[in-house]
């Protein structure tokens, strides 16, 4: 008797990040995603995610999710939603000039950020509010994402900024100081997510369906045999001294931290931004999510 065979269906995806997703090099390495062709490009600034989210350039970016909140307020689709978290924690290190050895010594310094108004730098903000520092008392020069900030601030331009693997180490042995970290400072700070429009999502259901399940599968393979993640991350480029952080930011589940996105919301809040008037059910789409 002859089989008949489905044709084999191949999904194409097209992502913007700061950084590859060290989720997705590990599935690629270990051919978890081999049914999806991912475009994926480095982009300069979160404001070039929102614009391509925004004309439908790409399909999905992988950002922080403070990000969602602010987008949504701006012209354009006012529908984008996380629909996974593909980070335990974004490791971020305020790293600084010798002069700026601790937070109190921002006071009168010049903050290199990608965007003033969301992101990470809303958590640096929450921090010098916390300790009594207005935003009177310093002021944020917009230079763009982590690789801009990593070069502006090791030349000089600016008195401080916020760095994550491996640009936060690189920083350090460039002779910069290490003023704190935003994890130290809040526990349930999560990492960075996936962001796509809601009216783009029943056509992307399928395709995100299939390379979130990849994910998933490189999640769990990270736990249970991190020598082979750290070979897949090695043999990808990056260095020694990141590749572990970057094994320990597979997240407990691709489900985003509902503990972490109320931080988020409860940090703009703090700060007085907009946006910070919503809840996680808002701001949250995990129905495209594989079991975990």
């Amino acid at each position: 008797m002859l089989l008949s065979l489905l044709p084999f269906k191949m999904h194409t995806l097209r992502v913007l990040w700061f950084v590859p997703s060290p989720l997705a090099v590990v599935a690629d390495a270990l051919k978890l995603t081999a049914d999806v062709t991912l475009h994926a490009e480095r982009n300069p600034s979160s404001d070039a995610q929102f614009e391509a989210l925004a004309t439908g350039r790409v399909d999905a970016v992988v950002t922080a999710m403070d990000n969602v909140m602010d987008w949504n307020l701006r012209p354009g689709p006012h529908d984008l939603r996380v629909v996974a978290q593909l980070e335990r924690t974004t490791p971020l290190t305020l790293v600084g000039q010798k002069v700026r050895g601790k937070l109190q010594d921002l006071c009168g310094a010049t903050l290199l950020v990608d965007a003033p108004h969301n992101g990470f730098i809303v958590a640096l903000r929450a921090m010098l509010a916390e300790e009594g520092i207005s935003p009177d008392a310093y002021a944020l020069e917009p230079v763009g994402g982590v690789t801009e900030r990593y070069d502006a601030i090791v030349a000089g331009r600016g008195d401080a900024t916020l760095l994550g693997p491996p640009f936060d180490a690189m920083a350090l042995q460039a002779g910069l100081s290490r003023i704190a970290s935003v994890q130290e400072r809040y526990p349930t700070f999560p990492g960075q997510g996936l962001v796509v429009s809601a009216g783009a999502l029943e056509r992307l259901r399928p395709t995100l369906f299939a390379w979130l399940r990849g994910l998933e599968s490189a999640r769990k393979r990270m736990g249970s045999d991190p020598d082979a993640a750290r070979q897949a991350l090695a043999f990808a480029g990056f260095p020694a001294t990141a590749v572990e952080a970057m094994v320990r930011s597979a997240p407990v589940s691709l489900r985003p931290d509902r503990a972490g996105v109320e931080l988020l919301i409860e940090q703009r809040r703090l700060v007085g931004l907009p946006g910070a008037d919503t809840v996680y059910e808002e701001l949250v789409n995990p129905s495209v999510l594989p079991e975990d």
